[in-house]
């Protein structure tokens, strides 16, 4: 991982509200250019919340968000689009269309080496709607990276794969992560200790602990964060994590 004068993403004070809830409570947080980052954290600790803020898909209340060095609000919405990847945790379309229009609809069209390491070719043809969860949260990312943004934001893209894509999904972003700033949030801790070079831990809200996850994936750190005995298990180079009662 290289780091910069200039983080690729960057928070000071920031604040989000709904209603009369305070969701994030003065954030101050940044992210260097090249890596692969995790956000971790209990259901409701605001890591979703956080990571639509950062592209303005959620609107600062205080506060303020620099993408590549320049305030979010001075962004264009073309060069926002060019400038980032999202991948939202619903990957459903509204639109009858293949895997193969989906991916014409990126900025730029996909590399063969992308539809292959994504595991597409099989499906161009196919339907979205007849995709299994696992088999669209791939195309979806295929095409949230084929112009190859220096930022890709992904919100739990790990949730609907099983444990070999869960594994081939990370390496993909890690290998991401050799030119773009990857932000990933994510349930399992094991692979945030296996593949991210620095995790964010949050908890209602707010930043406990950020750094590289052997010093952050704690286990008083994580049963403070998530209100439950957290206990880590080190395996050789391994982190397993489990709750107990």
């Amino acid at each position: 991982m290289e780091t910069t004068t200039c983080p690729a993403l960057a928070v000071q004070g920031l604040q989000v509200r709904a209603g009369a809830r305070t969701l994030l409570h003065g954030i101050d947080a940044s992210w260097p250019a090249r890596g692969l980052f995790a956000l971790v954290g209990a259901n409701g600790a605001g890591k979703s919340t956080l990571l639509q803020a950062l592209i303005g898909l959620r609107p600062a209340h205080a506060g303020e968000v620099r993408l590549l060095g320049r305030p979010l609000a001075g962004w264009k919405p073309r060069a926002l689009a060019q400038a980032i990847g999202y991948l939202p945790q619903q990957t459903h379309s509204h639109w009858d269309l293949t895997v193969d229009e989906l991916l014409q609809l990126a900025l730029a069209p996909p590399s063969a080496a992308l539809i292959e390491a994504c595991e597409l070719g099989p499906l161009r043809q196919r339907r979205l709607h007849t995709l299994s969860g696992g088999e669209a949260a791939r195309a979806a990312l295929a095409r949230a990276i084929a112009h190859r943004p220096p930022l890709l934001l992904a919100d739990e893209p790990a949730a609907h794969l099983d444990l070999p894509h869960q594994h081939q999904l990370m390496r993909l972003l890690r290998a991401c992560a050799a030119d773009a700033a990857v932000l990933v949030v994510l349930h399992d801790l094991h692979l945030a200790a296996r593949y991210c070079d620095e995790v964010t831990l949050l908890a209602e809200g707010r930043v406990m602990a950020a750094g590289h996850p052997d010093e952050v994936l704690r286990s008083a750190s994580l049963s403070q964060a998530y209100g439950s005995a957290v206990v880590r298990c080190d395996l050789g180079r391994q982190r397993f994590f489990t709750a107990e009662d």
